[in-house]
């Protein structure tokens, strides 16, 4: 089943997406999360053209620019129990962002190095 669509992840700056759209790694493995959390996922960040991640403070090889990145939350579970399930699914990179109340999720290798980056905003 699918749960997202393109607009939830258009950059709040341009409103466009990256050339070729979201990774559809990304795609998958965020759908995959969404049924085993069991309720929805918001995402807060997705596509960041330059100038947005610029105006963020954005790293400067942000996996936002690239379309394989996304800021997400859950409201029926905590920063932890999200992160954990993101681990669960495989996504390469997975930040806690525990002021924000948010998850950031990644595949910057494509998923084929499940939970290789972890770290704590």
């Amino acid at each position: 089943m699918h749960y997202f669509i393109d607009r939830e992840f258009a950059c709040k700056h341009c409103g466009e997406l990256p050339p070729g759209g979201m990774s559809a790694v990304l795609m998958q493995k965020l759908d995959e999360l969404r049924e085993r959390a069991g309720a929805p996922i918001i995402v807060t960040s997705g596509y960041r053209c330059p100038t947005h991640n610029r105006n963020v403070g954005g790293v400067s090889n942000s996996q936002h620019v690239r379309g394989t990145a996304a800021d997400i939350v859950c409201t029926a579970l905590t920063v932890d129990e999200l992160a954990d399930l993101a681990a669960a699914v495989g996504f390469d990179g997975i930040g806690r962002y525990y002021n924000s109340h948010f998850v950031h999720v990644d595949v910057r290798d494509g998923g084929r190095n499940p939970n290789y980056y972890k770290w704590v905003g």
